[in-house]
């Protein structure tokens, strides 16, 4: 198409769009509501992703785990029975390939403190290395976080709650009467915490400006009364080769469930009693006994596990308030020494898990390529073959999405949701467009039949309305930038406040953000919503225009 065509049409276009103001302006408004929308919804999936993950990684797992397979597959179980020795030496071939490592021990059960009950998921750590790799032990707001070989727990501030432990912020008057300015042995402690406290609202509420020597303070003397101790109830899972099995368990039971090999080593290690009617253990060889145990515990033989109960005294010494709410939950974090006897849980050593994490990695950058669980198996295989080591049989490195199942599963729903949602306001923005292109066609079909008379040809009309629709979605999509970077400015900056509603859902609902939502910054998208609405607009106009094309010339001119 020459110059004076190209120049033609652009002129007719402008001036349709000044024809038509209150439709151009009304349409123009709907594709810049659409367009900001979208922009800053993406934006705050996007920071509370980013937030996440970083959350993930820095507080709560690291960039991956090394555990054994047959842990990872029943994790959810949390079997005490897979989990492994040996670890130390994993952990020295670790830094030496650049990498942090911590060990725990992962066990449920119910902590029991002088006012309440809670069920809790305990992770029994090595505090130095714990605190080398995780960043929540920072965020001990209260107390302290444990010290090694004692039996001390730090627990999350929803478990803290429930329990009545650690220093309450907003009491009622009858529970600071009675545990916290009753906890006072004389008149100066009695003075001291009055001092602390005020009443507001028909609640006590501890002072805002309560310097960090007052609340060790108040710790102390909150101790001593025996509001922090508390006792674990739990159940210690032993795995042994049963010494004697009915009959029918093992006929019917224990033999069906086990493979060719595990069958050998079942009938092999036990004989029938033809009097008492069940099958004793014969062999006493270490290694029949460890294969046989294994194959039982590969089979799921509920035989060859046993439960024993056990309870421990524990004195809570801080409570954790961390950004990630899974640390601030039913959790509880103590010494892994301190369970190592028969006082203990008897782990003689064993960890269910070893977290790891690159030597200095930054708290704000996601995991890279050095992290990724095959880079860190080829630098671990690398540091242990130089030591004529190997990574023992059955443990493998897995990276920290493959324990994020919850969180992974609540991004991309809403993911979806939202961006569905942003769509069909879209959908109905060009709705619009397409509606004010038919209006404008229909109007002007005679004058169409005028310019096709006067030598204009098809494409130079579709053209003509093709830009007059896609400058009103231009105009719409720059001012919807414009207010989708306004809007999304303060949420970057300073976000939303949602603590009140994460502790109503009691601290955890997928993300791993526990108050403060911000938005990040994505230039891809608001170019790509741009353009995208820019592009679309141009294309509604084309059905329209098509459709008045079809008419004849003659038919156009005299249409009314």
């Amino acid at each position: 198409m020459k110059e004076g065509p190209l120049k033609t049409v652009g002129t007719i276009a402008l001036r349709n769009l000044a024809r038509h103001r209150v439709k151009t302006v009304i349409t123009t408004i709907a594709v810049a509501v659409s367009v900001a929308l979208y922009i800053a919804a993406d934006a705050w999936l996007l920071g509370m992703n980013l937030d996440s993950r970083r959350n993930i990684v820095s507080y709560e797992i690291g960039a991956a785990k090394i555990q054994s397979d047959a842990y990872f597959a029943k994790k959810d179980e949390l079997p005490m029975y897979e989990s492994f020795v040996g670890w130390e030496k994993i952990a020295d071939a670790l830094e030496t390939a650049g990498y942090d490592s911590a060990p725990r021990f992962v066990f449920s059960g119910t902590l029991y403190s002088r006012t309440g009950t809670a069920p809790i998921l305990f992770d029994a750590v090595d505090p130095e290395q714990e605190t080398a790799l995780l960043r929540y032990p920072d965020f001990v707001e209260s107390g302290r976080f444990p010290e090694a070989g004692r039996a001390e727990l730090a627990l999350g501030t929803v478990a803290a709650d429930k329990l009545r432990v650690g220093i309450p912020r907003r009491p009622t008057t009858e529970e600071y009467e009675k545990d916290v300015y009753g906890a006072a042995t004389d008149a100066g402690e009695a003075g001291f915490i009055a001092g602390l406290y005020d009443e507001r609202d028909g609640l006590m509420a501890l002072r805002d400006d309560a310097g960090a020597a007052e609340l060790d303070r108040l710790w102390g003397i909150l101790s001593r009364s025996g509001r922090m101790d508390v006792r674990i109830s739990t159940v210690i899972d032993m795995v042994a080769a049963p010494e004697t099995v009915r009959r029918d368990r093992f006929e019917e039971d224990l033999l069906p469930s086990l493979d060719a090999e595990g069958r050998a080593l079942a009938l092999g290690s036990y004989e029938r009693d033809p009097v008492l009617d069940e099958y004793y253990l014969t062999t006493d060889d270490p290694a029949t006994l460890a294969a046989l145990l294994r194959a039982m515990t590969v089979a799921d033989y509920s035989g060859a596990i046993r439960h024993v109960n056990q309870l421990i005294d524990a004195t809570v010494v801080g409570i954790v308030n961390s950004p990630n709410p899974k640390t601030n939950g039913n959790v509880g974090f103590i010494p892994l020494d301190a369970l190592q006897g028969e006082a203990g849980l008897m782990l003689d050593g064993a960890v269910t898990e070893l977290l790891i994490r690159s030597s200095g990695a930054s708290d704000t950058a996601l995991p890279g390529k050095a992290e990724r669980p095959e880079s860190i198996r080829a630098a671990l295989d690398s540091a242990l073959a130089a030591s004529g080591e190997t990574l023992p049989e059955g443990l493998s490195v897995r990276g920290w999405e493959a324990y994020a199942e919850d969180y992974l599963a609540a991004s991309a729903g809403d993911n979806v949701s939202t961006r569905v949602m942003i769509v069909f306001l879209f959908i109905l923005s060009f709705i619009g467009i397409a509606n004010t292109m038919l209006m404008a066609v229909l109007e002007r079909t005679k004058e169409i039949g005028m310019m096709r008379a006067l030598g204009m040809t098809d494409g130079q009309l579709l053209l003509s309305y093709s830009i007059e629709a896609g400058m009103i979605g231009f105009l719409g999509s720059m001012a919807g930038v414009a207010l989708g970077c306004l809007i999304n400015i303060p949420m970057v900056e300073y976000g939303v406040d949602f603590s009140s509603m994460s502790k109503e859902m009691g601290g955890d609902f997928g993300y791993r953000v526990a108050a403060l939502f911000r938005s990040a910054w994505n230039p891809a998208t608001i170019i790509l919503t741009a353009a995208a609405a820019t592009l679309l607009s141009a294309l509604m106009a084309l059905p329209p225009t098509i459709r008045a094309l079809r008419l004849p010339v003659t038919e156009s001119l005299r249409f009314e």
